[in-house]
């Protein structure tokens, strides 16, 4: 049966806005791109030599432990990235509100990247709050395995921290008396790679 010719074109033009409105609400024109470490990074502590980048993924052999940061700092966002772990299941986190003098550990709030217990917060490094251990029966069903890319959602209001990962509600915690800083990416024991970190501020 033919389709008439206007039929057609509605129904074109609904699968067209749907196809962009996914696109945009996987990335947004409001989210500013992160990946190029020379240009929105520096490494905060550890060895630079840790950290590479190819073919835009942020690449850490893990080893020794140490963080890069981003050259802005920020306090109400909604922070994106990328993560997989190319060889063993392994550690990292996203250090929120890294405030004082650069060591292991920052004062900071982190979301955990450790594979087991990923989108766990907490506060560390001297940093004061409370803490969140997440809901474990939906991070074990939305994490994927560790060889895969695992989306890892931050988002930070007035010093309350909620994680989702793959879209998927983990836990919040806050409201943290100190929140604003750079934000930091961890290498923490095994190598991991990092790809479309992208930030929102709100």
């Amino acid at each position: 049966m033919r389709v008439p010719l206007m039929i057609s074109g509605a129904i074109g033009m609904v699968v067209f806005g749907l196809s962009y409105m996914t696109v945009d609400a996987g990335t947004g024109v409001d989210f500013t791109a992160l990946n190029s470490l020379e240009k929105d990074f520096e490494v905060a502590f550890g060895d630079a030599a840790s950290w590479s980048s190819k073919g835009g993924v942020i690449q850490c052999t893990g080893s020794p432990n140490g963080y890069i940061v981003t050259k802005k700092s920020y306090s109400n966002y909604v922070l994106l990235v990328d993560i997989r772990f190319p060889e063993q299941a392994g550690n990292t986190g996203i250090l929120n509100y890294i405030t004082g003098e650069h060591k292991i550990w920052p004062a900071c709030v982190e979301v955990q990247g450790l594979y087991e217990r990923v989108a766990q917060i907490f506060a560390m490094g001297g940093a004061k709050g409370p803490r969140s251990d997440g809901d474990e029966q939906a991070r074990k069903a939305a994490r994927k395995p560790h060889r895969e890319w695992n989306t890892l959602s931050v988002t930070s209001r007035d010093g309350v921290i909620r994680a989702k990962l793959n879209d998927v509600v983990i836990g919040k915690a806050g409201p943290y008396a100190v929140h604003h800083g750079p934000i930091g990416f961890q290498s923490e024991g095994a190598p991991v790679h990092f790809r479309n970190i992208r930030i929102k501020e709100l």
